[in-house]
C-alpha cells in the first residue's frame, strides 16, 4: 500500500521539529551568552585601560608638589627607575605605583580643602630597593612574578618596607601561624595579610578590625592545625 507523500512529510516534521527547535534555542542562548560575555570583557578591558590614563593625569601636579616641598625630584626619579626596571615598564606606570603606595595619588585626587588632611611622603629609593631584595632573599623567597603581582595589588604594603611589616605580622599573629611556610601559603591566597598587624585577642580591641588577626581568622575558609 502506498503511503501518501503528505503523511510522510507530516511524520518527519512531527518527529524532528522539537529537536530543531531545541537546537535553535540552544544556539540562540549560546549566542546571547557569548555576546554578554564579550560585552563584559570589553567593559572590564575599557575600565582597566581608562583608569591608569585618568590616574596618569595626576602625575604632573604630583611632581610639581614634590619639587615645591623638597626642592628636587631626584629621590622620586630614582625610586621610579627601580620600579620601572622591576616591571620592565614605562616611567609613568612606575610612578603610578609610587603615587599609590606613598599616598600622592590620594593627595592629588582630593579637593583643595581635603588635601590638608592627606599625608603623602617622599619615597626612599634605598629602602624600596632594600625591601625588594628582602622579598626575594628573605624568608618569603618570592620570585619577580610574585613580587610584581603583590605590588600591583597592594603597592602600599610591598613598596613600603615589607620587611618591617613582616616583623609586625609575625609578632602579632597567633602562635600557630608564626611560621614562614604558613605565612607564605597565606600570601599566595591573600597578599593583603602583610598588613594584619593587630591582635585584639591578645591586646584588646583597638578598632583595627581590617588589620586584626581575630577578624582575619574568621575570614579563613579553614584553620590548619599547626
Amino acid at each position: 500500500m502506498m503511503v501518501p507523500t503528505s503523511n510522510i512529510v507530516g511524520f518527519v516534521l512531527f518527529c524532528f521539529t522539537p529537536a530543531l527547535q531545541q537546537t535553535v534555542a540552544f544556539s540562540t542562548t549560546n549566542d546571547v551568552a557569548q555576546s554578554t560575555n564579550s560585552q563584559l570583557r570589553n567593559t572590564v578591558q575599557l575600565m582597566a585601560s581608562s583608569t591608569p590614563t585618568a590616574d596618569a593625569d595626576l602625575l604632573p601636579e604630583i611632581r610639581d608638589e614634590i619639587i615645591e616641598r623638597e626642592g628636587q625630584l631626584e629621590m622620586w626619579e630614582e625610586s621610579t627607575q627601580i620600579i620601572s626596571d622591576l616591571f620592565g615598564s614605562s616611567d609613568e606606570e612606575a610612578e603610578l605605583y609610587l603615587a599609590d603606595a606613598f599616598r600622592w595619588k590620594a593627595w592629588a585626587s582630593a579637593s583643595d580643602m581635603m588635601r590638608k588632611y592627606q599625608r603623602p611622603v617622599l619615597p626612599d629609593a634605598g629602602k624600596i630597593q632594600e625591601g625588594l631584595n628582602w622579598l626575594k632573599e628573605g624568608p618569603l623567597e618570592m620570585n619577580d612574578d610574585q613580587i610584581r603581582s603583590c605590588i600591583q595589588q597592594y603597592p602600599g604594603i610591598y613598596l613600603r618596607e615589607p620587611n618591617a611589616m613582616y616583623r609586625k605580622v609575625m609578632g602579632s599573629a597567633p602562635r600557630k601561624y608564626r611560621d614562614d611556610t604558613v605565612l607564605k601559603q597565606f600570601i599566595e591566597d591573600d597578599p593583603n595579610i602583610l598588613q594584619v598587624t593587630f591582635n585584639c585577642g591578645d591586646e584588646g580591641c583597638q578598632s583595627e578590625c581590617g588589620s586584626c588577626w581575630v577578624a582575619y581568622e574568621n575570614r579563613l575558609p579553614s584553620i590548619p592545625d599547626f
